[in-house]
């Protein structure tokens, strides 16, 4: 059978010979998380937040170093929150009564300590390391601690780890144990138990753990808390609270979370954090600039050309992902007629290249038919397109590769041993299908989703009409050939400050991956407003131009609200896109009873 490179796996299940293999180290703010100093590493959902805490891990850094665990630049302490039970659902008993805080507290301590000696054990090189006399001091005191019995101090580091392991397991399950109880109560059961704390637990976790692997002074350690966004806003409170004390000097927290998912940046006192005064912000689906457009492209281009050499494949990114070759001849030629049309006095840009970049492949489609069935013939492929449909999100790109890849290998001789190229024709398709789906099935299952969660099934509905709408917007901008400077848009912003109603819809559609969020200048030139983009993967949809960076409009509360709830009279009453002097500003205008657009 042939192994497919770009399959997509759980990264905290993966060996670390297989993590080093198709990591790309061409990633944002790597430098800054493997510093001192707490961070949150924010990202869509499959942005790469998982496999980057995953490669800083000490069985990863040792293969990648050649060092043994005591002597690596830093210490990585990795801990998934959905792999615990520190949101468990009998949790909302305790909401609003005496003790809430300090009893999260207690079991997000637990969940972390257990986590992160076990996953230690992983590394055989320390099983039998001697310990030093502070360390065995530490181990005692921490052992005592969690209600172990005096006794002589272990003398090597494997064996204290696997005591402190069981311990830290045992108390867990006892919290665990206490809050299930609830769910047979009417009442609150007293808890007679120890209570731990991030000062009484964590911390003298960490300092032995210092001493017993002969980590130097000062070396960092890093506390990686992945899927921060699954906690309740208690527990994200407390973990506010935790970098609200700065103490990177023994422990530096780096909290991985979705986009708007994680709860709240206030703490349990009431005070919010704030960066850069209290942590670094690292975004990894940040594809708002054309710097980290260009960063975002070679990344991937990285990660491909990994995964390619793992199956003993010797090609470059654009010769394994061609792009058809009679669009891609036409488009040049188009190209060629604009820098002539410049040359002699007709263009409408500062340079001719503007021209060519701005208005051939926008040309291309408009001419490929007058009706949206004949534009629907445009390939969506080649490499460059690939990066910019999958929208800055790396697990995009892999879902939508591996399964050109299966598509291929099912099209292939029974005697192939490897894919030598995807095919234009399978990229298309496979680009389409995934469009379709995040549009059609995606949506459909978010609806029932925000419904099963309580919330309200309608701002699924609205999401799915302003995509809708917001799509033939830009479609009528791009095949508008004797219309608006800028034909290649993707991107909105509000003339206003949005209303609540309006802000929900436009948080879920960024939380799901349907728009992408930026700022901008504000249209009257005082502060920032923020910058809605529309998933390039939903491009085929509206036939449009997903390559590179485009114009955006203003939308008035009042436009929003009507794509979003009355839809087929948005549609009828598009007027056709009007620019202003400035390229960068076009204005919608909608007016009842106008032509369609």
């Amino acid at each position: 059978m042939i192994s497919n490179p770009f399959a997509v796996f759980t990264p905290e299940g993966l060996t670390a010979d297989r993590v080093v293999a198709i990591f790309s180290t061409e990633m944002p703010g790597l430098g800054n998380i493997e510093s001192a100093g707490h961070a949150f590493v924010i990202g869509t959902r499959g942005s790469g937040k998982s496999i980057l805490f995953r490669y800083l891990e000490p069985d990863c850094q040792r293969l990648v170093t050649g060092k043994a665990l005591s002597a690596l630049p830093f210490l990585s302490l990795y801990v998934s929150f959905r792999e615990t039970q520190a949101q468990i659902t009998e949790l909302a008993r305790f909401e609003d009564r005496h003790g809430e805080v300090f009893f999260n507290e207690h079991l997000l301590v637990l969940a972390i300590g257990a986590q992160i000696v076990l996953r230690l054990l992983r590394n055989n090189d320390i099983a039998t390391d001697e310990m030093s006399p502070l360390a065995q001091g530490l181990h005692t005191d921490l052992s005592q601690l969690l209600g172990g019995e005096k006794r002589n101090p272990s003398v090597n580091v494997g064996e204290a780890l696997r005591t402190i392991a069981a311990q830290l397991q045992a108390a867990y399950r006892s919290a665990i144990q206490y809050i299930r109880k609830h769910g047979f109560m009417a009442e609150t059961l007293a808890y007679t138990g120890e209570l731990y704390g991030f000062d009484d637990l964590l911390l003298p976790l960490i300092d032995f753990l210092r001493s017993a692997l002969r980590l130097e002074e000062g070396l960092p350690i890093l506390l990686l808390l992945d899927d921060a966004d699954s906690l309740t806003e208690t527990q994200t409170r407390i973990i506010n609270s935790w970098v609200a004390r700065r103490l990177s000097s023994r422990c530096s927290l780096k909290i991985a979370a979705q986009i708007t998912a994680y709860k709240t940046m206030v703490t349990v006192y009431n005070t919010r954090i704030e960066a850069p005064h209290d942590y670094q912000e690292i975004n990894l689906s940040d594809a708002t600039s054309r710097a980290s457009e260009k960063a975002y492209r070679s990344r991937i281009a990285g990660i491909v050309q990994r995964r390619l050499n793992t199956v003993g494949i010797v090609k470059s990114v654009e010769e394994y992902f061609p792009e058809d070759n009679q669009q891609r001849i036409a488009i040049k030629r188009e190209e060629r007629r604009l820098i002539e049309e410049w040359d002699a006095g007709r263009g409408r840009g500062h340079r001719a290249r503007d021209d060519a970049y701005r208005y051939a492949r926008p040309n291309y489609i408009a001419k490929l038919g007058g009706n949206r069935k004949s534009r629907s013939t445009y390939s969506y492929s080649g490499f460059d397109q690939l990066v910019h449909i999958s929208s800055g999100v790396t697990r995009f790109f892999l879902e939508a590769a591996a399964d050109m890849y299966s598509k291929s290998v099912a099209l292939a001789s029974p005697k192939a041993e490897v894919i030598g190229e995807i095919e234009p024709r399978v990229q298309n398709e496979v680009v389409r299908e995934h469009a379709n789906r995040q549009m059609i099935v995606d949506l459909k299952d978010l609806e029932r989703d925000v419904q099963r969660l309580k919330g309200n099934p309608q701002q699924a509905v609205q999401l799915s009409n302003l995509i809708k709408g917001l799509g033939s917007l830009f479609e009528s901008a791009l095949i508008d050939e004797g219309g608006a400077t800028e034909r290649k848009l993707f991107s909105f912003a509000l003339s206003e400050e949005p209303k609540r109603e309006i802000e929900e819809v436009l948080r879920l559609g960024v939380r799901y991956g349907y728009l992408f969020q930026g700022v901008i200048g504000r249209k009257e030139g005082i502060g920032r407003a923020p910058l809605f983009i529309l998933s390039r993967r939903l491009a085929p949809l509206f036939n449009l131009d997903p390559m590179g960076f485009s114009a955006y409009k203003f939308l008035s509360n009042e436009s929003v609200e009507l794509l979003m709830n009355d839809p087929d009279a948005a549609r009828r009453g598009l007027r056709r896109l009007r620019s202003r002097h400035d390229e960068n500003q076009i204005v919608i205008d909608f007016q009842d009873g106008g032509s369609d657009a």
